[in-house]
């Protein structure tokens, strides 16, 4: 298949009528948010049955034809592990791709390994070794090389068959209810763009932190999501995930010590904002019996969790971190039902069995 650079509006037209005709094409970004909360797209690439293009968005002015492309629902869109890539398009062109098919999320459905690379996933089905270190490239450096193009454009170059090979698989295993269901709910908009009251949920949380660490952890998060996307800075810029959880499990004579010792300067107002979060809540939560955590209670629902998602990944050949990784069963354990074993195919095959 040819590679195509598209760095006009001209050429864009051009191939717009083919794009729009097809009914499925694979889809990819390069982009850099080293230093900005916000990514940066520098390329988008596109794929059909015959070509594939990379399109040069800071040659682009009129970016409509594109827009028209992504929410086109009648168009299979086909990406790999497409958090991210969906988080950038929705941030630069201001609208949410319709029809998306992720063949990492398809591939994690029908075989027991989980979050499988593109390049392994082409290595296995087409017996391809494609070039590694495109991660490694600066793409918003211009001219443009061949060979950056031909980094970009193999990663869209496989996608659409890989798709024909998991619709198979999915059929054949009868989870193509199974793989709709998990898109629905993984690449929803509400799941990528980031709601600041949300943002705890991105952080490894040690399983030992108490329900009152817990709610600290999740209102000193809130607090750095607001200002990491007003300033428009990495989370961690402002203080790390460790940092987080340090102050969280502090006592309250620990805590001005901690933030005077942070590796990242904090502000004297964001010292006085954090201590009154903490604040707050040790004054709202000193008499509430909830947020104390039955140990006993919780050991026992923990594990008959582990005994159990064992017996069903024999059964399904499935990866149990796929089923519930360790964040999930601690917060079931805990008492949450916002659990996502709790719901759908879940719920069938493992939820169910642990209520």
């Amino acid at each position: 298949m040819p590679n195509f650079l598209i760095n006009t509006d001209k050429k864009l037209s051009n191939i717009f009528k083919d794009l729009e005709n097809s009914k499925n094409i694979g889809l990819d970004t390069e982009f850099i948010r080293e230093s900005s909360y916000f990514p940066q797209l520098a390329l988008l690439q596109l794929s059909d049955e015959k070509n594939n293009y990379c399109i040069d968005i800071f040659e682009i002015e009129n970016n409509s034809l594109i827009i028209k492309l992504l929410t086109n629902i009648n168009i299979r869109k086909i990406l790999h592990s497409s958090k991210q890539d969906l988080e950038v398009l929705h941030h630069y062109f201001g609208c949410y791709p319709k029809n998306i098919f992720d063949t990492q999320i398809a591939s994690n459905l029908t075989d027991c390994n989980i979050s499988i690379s593109y390049s392994n996933l082409v290595k296995q089905n087409f017996n391809v070794e494609l070039k590694e270190g495109s991660w490694r490239t600066d793409w918003l450096k211009r001219p443009i090389s061949e060979e950056k193009i031909e980094y970009a454009a193999n990663d869209v170059k496989y996608l659409i068959p890989l798709s024909k090979i998991f619709l198979k698989k999915l059929k054949e295993l009868d989870r193509l209810e199974w793989f709709y269901e998990e898109q629905d709910t993984e690449l929803s908009k509400s799941n990528i763009v980031t709601d600041p009251k949300k943002a705890w949920k991105k952080i490894t949380i040690p399983i030992n932190l108490s329900n009152n660490q817990l709610l600290r952890l999740q209102l000193i998060s809130e607090w750095r999501e607001i200002k990491a996307i007003k300033k428009n800075m990495p989370r961690r810029w402002i203080i790390s995930d460790r940092e987080l959880i340090k102050i969280s499990t502090s006592t309250l004579k620990e805590l001005p010590i901690i933030l005077d010792n942070s590796k990242q300067t904090l502000s004297i107002e964001s010292k006085e904002k954090i201590l009154s979060i903490i604040n707050n809540k040790n004054e709202t939560s000193k008499e509430d019996k909830s947020l104390k955590l039955d140990l006993n209670a919780y050991n026992k629902k923990i594990s008959k969790c582990n005994e159990t998602i064992v017996k069903v990944c024999e059964k399904y050949n499935v990866a149990s971190t796929l089923i519930a990784n360790k964040r999930d069963i601690d917060y079931f354990a805990r008492g949450c039902t916002d659990i996502r074993f709790l719901k759908g195919w879940r719920f069938k095959i493992f939820g169910k069995l642990v209520q």
